[in-house]
């Protein structure tokens, strides 16, 4: 017999039903993300891409637990704010800037230990150069057909993929309380108040097309929530 409830995790005592359903995905995805493929380490610098968004703006508050350094991408003032409010150490427009070129000047030239890309399409190519040698880059997104990796190859990156459903799709217990242990311990860190799920709006379950639609435009900060 399999013993499922091992793979579950108590809710956190001082968040609501709304915010507790909101965080085992982003939970497990960034912590793997950052923590596992990309093997954050205290004092390395991270780009977070979109760092206002559902993954994004966890990651940015995991990196800063494990004592990283911590610059974003975001697309607006209002998601600047919330992002320096998690403690993201550099903020970027990337409407405005090339990502690239701030994260070299940031440090000094070397690129970032980690970027970690939430967004697809061209962002995981775009990245490349903005990893040092021998860094790492991580996406939640599959590759597009027609990425050039030359830039990656020559940079020596070491490319990680990370899908938080594998061991639902394969039937992997052991991972499965594994993802049990990441949430009873981020838990801990929620009610300790050193990490928080923002939940920006909440639908119905019968207006799902409009909550997906609204997840489309990038608007977003943080989490919607369906609600039965």
């Amino acid at each position: 017999m399999k013993n499922y409830e091992r793979c579950a995790a108590l809710k956190p005592k001082s968040v609501s039903f709304t915010e507790a359903a909101a965080a085992p995905l982003v939970l497990i995805t960034a912590w793997e993300a950052l923590y596992e493929r990309g093997r954050l380490e205290p004092g390395e610098k991270v780009l977070v891409h979109a760092g206002a968004g559902g993954v994004g703006h966890v990651a940015i508050q995991l990196a800063k637990l494990k004592g990283a350094e911590v610059a974003t991408t975001v697309s607006s003032q209002e998601k600047a704010n919330f992002v320096t409010q998690l403690g993201a150490d550099k903020v970027i427009f990337y409407k405005e800037t090339d990502f690239v070129e701030s994260v070299l000047d940031w440090t000094n030239g070397e690129g970032a230990d980690l970027v970690f890309d939430t967004v697809g399409g061209d962002t995981l190519e775009k990245s490349f150069p903005a990893v040092r040698l021998y860094g790492d880059i991580v996406t939640i997104l599959e590759p597009k057909a027609n990425t050039v990796w030359k830039v990656a190859r020559n940079r020596n990156l070491r490319i990680g993929l990370e899908l938080m459903l594998t061991p639902l799709l394969i039937g992997n217990v052991e991972s499965l309380i594994h993802h049990g242990d990441i949430l009873q311990e981020c838990a801990n860190w929620i009610d300790a108040g050193k990490l928080k799920i923002e939940v920006s709006q909440t639908f119905p379950l019968a207006s799902a097309a409009k909550a997906h639609a609204l997840v489309e435009t990038g608007s977003v900060l943080g989490k919607v929530v369906l609600l039965n």
